[in-house]
C-alpha cells in the first residue's frame, strides 16, 4: 500500500513523524518528515528524510544518512515547493 503524504507514523524506537513531501529517486520512494513531540505538535527542528520500503502489505522506513543522498534529496524536495 504505501504511505501518503499528512500521516503520522511511529518508528520502532517509539519517535513519531509526520510525512510532508514525498519523492522518487532511482526507483525507490524517499518522503521527507518532521518529528512530533510528546504532545504531536511538529518539532521544526527535527526533520528527516525516510527511505521507503514494502514487503508483502507491510511498509517500513528507515532514516537516510548518507549524506550525499540527503543532498540530492532535499535539493529535490526544495524544487517541488
Amino acid at each position: 500500500m504505501g504511505l501518503k503524504r499528512n500521516c503520522i507514523i511511529v518508528l520502532e524506537n517509539k519517535e513519531e513523524y509526520i510525512i510532508l513531501n514525498e519523492a522518487m529517486y532511482y526507483g525507490k520512494k524517499y518522503f521527507l518528515a518532521m518529528g512530533l513531540n510528546k504532545d504531536r505538535v511538529v518539532d521544526n527542528k527535527n526533520v528527516v528524510i525516510l527511505e521507503e520500503y514494502i514487503s508483502g502489505f507491510e511498509t517500513y522506513v528507515i532514516k537516510v544518512v548518507d549524506s550525499e543522498t540527503i543532498q540530492i534529496l532535499t535539493r529535490m524536495f526544495k524544487a517541488q515547493n
